[in-house]
């Protein structure tokens, strides 16, 4: 029951279907009836959906594919997605389907980058801080959201503990904020948070949950790791930063990079910290990275978090001091 989304094929054999996932080694198709890892919304929603569906010629007409995403609100999100154009006529059954499920389940159709909202796009997921503050997150469709929420919680905690321990901490600069996860975090321990991301849909996600938040120290920036180096100080190697008129001085920096790690541009960046967060769901990519910082920062904290039971993945988190000179 830990994972908040999961991704199935149909396969299709005379007038039924089936989900399927692939064996990784072998390839061979495995139909799958029960899903015990994923949470009770999806799981108990799982099969009395199939039955429906195929209720339904226009809506398992060429079906390819459903993914489910939910959150611990109970908002669960379905998209449907198909080799082949929809149109009204597809609305028009997926809405009257719509009526058959629990209250807070959501349709959403999809075809080659194309899609049909019936409610929303996102569910929306509330997490809680250490120190009781709540505040809401959006984990959009097809965009990445965090998979496992309760290791997630425990993550932000740890995040929050690291923030906590230094009372001197100003500005903190975060590179691959996707929605804003950890941006919750920094905003309560730092004067101003400039987070950056490329994903459209992240931004945007970001920008309307902290406008209803009324978080007003979060700058979102939407460019990427050479942007920022080359803006960051007119020397190019310092950590200050003027960008839409305003003064920062980077005390901190916290990166979440994908599974490939940083390349060369966003390492030499961060090397240029005071002090880095690194949140990293490869090992192998974290320990090249933090090869190239070993002459100018220690180790101060980490810890590990299973956010993938059952699977040889790991999530790790490393907070780095550069080394005085004294």
């Amino acid at each position: 029951g830990y994972r908040m989304r999961a991704e199935f094929r149909v396969w299709h054999l005379g007038g039924s279907w089936d989900y399927v996932m692939f064996d990784p080694q072998s390839r061979q198709r495995i139909v799958i009836t029960d899903c015990q890892m994923v949470t009770d919304a999806i799981r108990q929603l799982m099969m009395p959906l199939r039955d429906l569906l195929l209720a339904d010629t226009e809506l398992s007409r060429r079906l390819f594919a459903v993914d489910f995403l939910a959150s611990t609100t109970g908002e669960v999100l379905v998209t449907l997605i198909y080799h082949r154009p929809l149109d009204e006529s597809w609305d028009a059954s997926a809405l009257a389907l719509s009526q058959k499920l629990p209250e807070r389940v959501m349709l959403l159709g999809r075809s080659r980058g194309k899609k049909r909202v019936l409610v929303r796009d996102y569910v929306e997921e509330m997490l809680t801080l250490p120190n009781q503050t709540q505040f809401k997150i959006r984990h959009v469709e097809n965009a990445f959201s965090q998979p496992n929420a309760k290791v997630n919680q425990q993550m932000l905690a740890w995040v929050a503990e690291v923030m906590a321990s230094d009372s001197n901490i100003k500005d903190v600069l975060e590179l691959y904020g996707g929605a804003g996860n950890f941006t919750w975090v920094l905003a309560q321990y730092a004067r101003s948070v400039v987070m950056t991301e490329l994903s459209k849909q992240a931004v945007q996600s970001a920008q309307s949950a902290f406008a209803q938040a009324n978080i007003q120290n979060v700058q979102v920036a939407a460019m990427d790791s050479e942007q920022v180096s080359g803006l960051l100080s007119v020397s190019g190697e310092g950590t200050n930063l003027r960008w839409q008129d305003k003064d920062y001085a980077f005390d901190v920096v916290l990166v979440d990079p994908p599974r490939a790690g940083l390349d060369d541009v966003t390492r030499a960046l961060v090397q240029r910290f005071d002090r880095i967060i690194y949140i990293s769901c490869n090992p192998e990519t974290l320990a090249r990275d933090v090869q190239a910082w070993q002459s100018t920062h220690d180790v101060k904290a980490w810890a590990m978090f299973d956010q993938f039971p059952y699977t040889h993945h790991i999530e790790m988190g490393m907070v780095f001091e550069k080394i005085s000179k004294d």
